[in-house]
């Protein structure tokens, strides 16, 4: 597409939308943000406020806006049960879909957006946006040279000492879920992506609602007890069809150092794994002898495959330029939706206490 300026609508105007999308789109010269929904309009107005937009148009119901024939893309940042039905309803309009994450609650679900992608001849991409941090940027680039060797063990790590979002819908059980929609799929995208191994062959799983009654200490403040009635901890032992491993540990709240957005690596060449403090470590032996570096990531101008950008602004930027050179968004849907695979499975595995087997 030769579109100089892509008109951009967000669907939902709540933390997210301000947090990311927003300030994200701003930032992207060839966006312009035209349209908000939200079924509170008074959100879409505090946010026309916070940012100072101009000449927004505010809709409480999504479907009259996707009727603007003059909207290129939509930013979906609803609730996750209600991802797939706007998505598919913006892709039917012949917009151009950014889904938030979880892409959705089950499989079924991205695969009849994927449908509707294809159907449409549109782009679907997924909010996955810490794939664009220097150091999963660093680790990705040296798994595709094979500087690891064979990956055959992998940690993703979605762990917070004390960090429950406590607003909106995200302890309730009207989002689909605890943790395990929230945090753990940043960081089991992050694992599968830097592996570039999509085939999950099972998965063994525990929940836990260990924490919902000890809310002294949160960075966000202390929450009503009642209304905790999500998982706050999931762990997931995942076998791949080749027969690598990945273990989840994802926890909003647990007594262990956080790990949070981050993914370990371990090859038969090297081991990698990201630090908290954006760092990088690899180890393993030369020479004889082992050994442990830390790259320097602080350096302009290093050989990334993609120039490190913050993560809110590259994720509007890639999609923008995927539109315009007509090529696959760096986010798959196809990617995000074995993310979302594995996590209905992990649920499934928790609930049934059995091991659960992939097609």
């Amino acid at each position: 597409m030769d579109k100089k300026i892509f008109n951009v609508a967000v669907i939902g105007c709540g933390w997210i939308a301000e947090d990311k999308h927003i300030p994200g789109l701003l930032a992207n010269k060839d966006a312009k943000i035209t349209a908000l929904c939200d079924v509170m309009p008074e959100k879409a107005r505090r946010l026309i406020d916070v940012f100072g937009l101009e000449d927004v148009s505010i809709y409480t119901d999504y479907r009259e806006l996707l009727q603007d024939e003059d909207i290129d893309i939509v930013h979906v940042a609803v609730p996750n049960p209600l991802h797939c039905r706007l998505t598919v309803d913006a892709l039917n309009a012949g917009k151009h879909v950014l889904c938030e994450k979880p892409m959705a609650l089950t499989k079924a679900e991205c695969m009849e957006m994927i449908a509707a992608a294809k159907r449409n001849e549109r782009k679907l991409t997924v909010g996955f946006q810490w794939r664009y941090r220097p150091e999963a940027l660093y680790i990705k680039e040296a798994c595709d040279k094979g500087q690891l060797g064979d990956i055959y063990y992998a940690k993703a790590h979605a762990v917070r000492y004390r960090a429950v979002p406590y607003w909106g819908e995200y302890i309730t059980g009207n989002n689909g879920g605890g943790i395990l929609i929230d945090g753990a799929p940043h960081a089991l995208d992050l694992t599968l992506w830097a592996m570039n191994n999509y085939e999950p062959y099972s998965v063994k799983a525990h929940t836990y609602r260990k924490m919902a009654d000890r809310p002294e200490g949160n960075i966000w403040g202390e929450w009503p007890e009642d209304d905790f009635k999500v998982e706050d901890t999931g762990l997931a032992m995942i076998t791949m069809k080749n027969g690598a491993t990945i273990y989840l540990e994802a926890a909003w709240s647990m007594n262990m150092i956080s790990r949070d957005m981050t993914a370990t690596l371990v090859g038969t060449e090297a081991g990698i794994d990201m630090q908290n403090e954006g760092g990088v470590r690899i180890n393993g032996v030369q020479n004889g002898r082992p050994y442990v570096t830390e790259p320097d990531m602080s350096i302009p101008g290093a050989p990334f495959s993609i120039k490190p950008v913050a993560p809110m602004y590259r994720e509007s930027m890639e999609f923008i330029k995927a539109i315009r050179e007509n090529r696959e968004p760096f986010v798959r849907p196809e990617q995000a939706m074995v993310v979302t695979q594995i996590i209905e499975g992990i649920y499934e595995s928790a609930k049934t206490g059995k091991e659960v087997f992939f097609e």
